[in-house]
């Protein structure tokens, strides 16, 4: 309670100033209240899946992060490598060599109808030699942005969208290697510039529906993946900028 407000002994005119100060402080309190509030639906609107607190030595990786190496299945291959620089658009970069294949991923788990939009920008700067996800023995992309769907080791489903070397431009493809991973091809060298980075947007919970022709009821989570083993050559990539978005 406001003792000036309701103690006698203090004069009428005094009363009426304190009470004036009193409502114009209790109206700046509701404002910072209502932008308080008002960030944190807006924050919740998106999320930085590339929150990087710090630039990181290669190989080490942020709180929260994982990677999984694919090939080779002993030792860390040619060239394993990653870094995460906290730079003014959080880069990512990796880098593969003739006989490596690996992911690195952020253990954010979300629902696609949640957070239906992936954002991101990537730079291929060098491309698997002769790499062609139509066949088995060539399936190598320099980039792929993975939503892992159900994710663990039985019955997870991926949806990648790739930077190609032979594929043609906007083919969706299943997998050669697992039915249970679908391929859209976003980016290919013969269409676009290697060293330059490029913007994406995708509605990642309606090419669910697509690809895999039902509703997408697990948690998912976002990979980012290299992969150069099958040609025996190497890759690099960057990538930054990385949200998900509620619309």
């Amino acid at each position: 309670m406001n003792k000036f407000a309701w103690n006698p002994s203090v004069p009428a005119g005094r009363r009426r100033a304190l009470n004036s100060k009193l409502v114009i402080g209790l109206a700046v309190l509701g404002m910072i209240a209502w932008l308080a509030s008002a960030a944190a639906v807006q924050a919740q609107d998106q999320v930085r899946i590339d929150d990087i607190a710090k630039t990181l030595e290669p190989g080490e990786l942020p709180k929260g992060w994982d990677s999984r190496k694919f090939a080779p299945t002993v030792g860390s291959g040619d060239v394993f490598f990653f870094q995460f620089a906290k730079d003014p658009e959080h880069t990512i970069h990796l880098k593969s060599g003739k006989n490596n294949s690996f992911t690195v991923g952020r253990d954010f788990k979300f629902k696609l109808k949640e957070y239906p939009v992936l954002e991101w920008e990537w730079r291929v700067t060098v491309l698997p030699k002769g790499g062609d996800v139509r066949v088995k023995a060539k399936d190598d992309q320099a980039g792929a942005m993975c939503v892992v769907h159900n994710p663990g080791l039985i019955g997870a489903e991926t949806l990648c969208y790739i930077w190609e070397n032979q594929g043609p431009k906007g083919a969706e493809l299943t997998s050669t290697k697992r039915e249970e991973s679908k391929y859209v091809i976003l980016r290919a060298a013969d269409s676009d510039e290697t060293g330059k980075w490029f913007s994406e947007r995708r509605n990642i919970y309606e090419d669910y529906k697509k690809l895999f022709g039902k509703e997408p009821a697990k948690d998912a989570v976002i990979g980012l993946q290299i992969d150069s083993n099958d040609t025996e050559s190497s890759g690099e990539v960057y990538y930054r900028n990385i949200l998900l978005k509620k619309s």
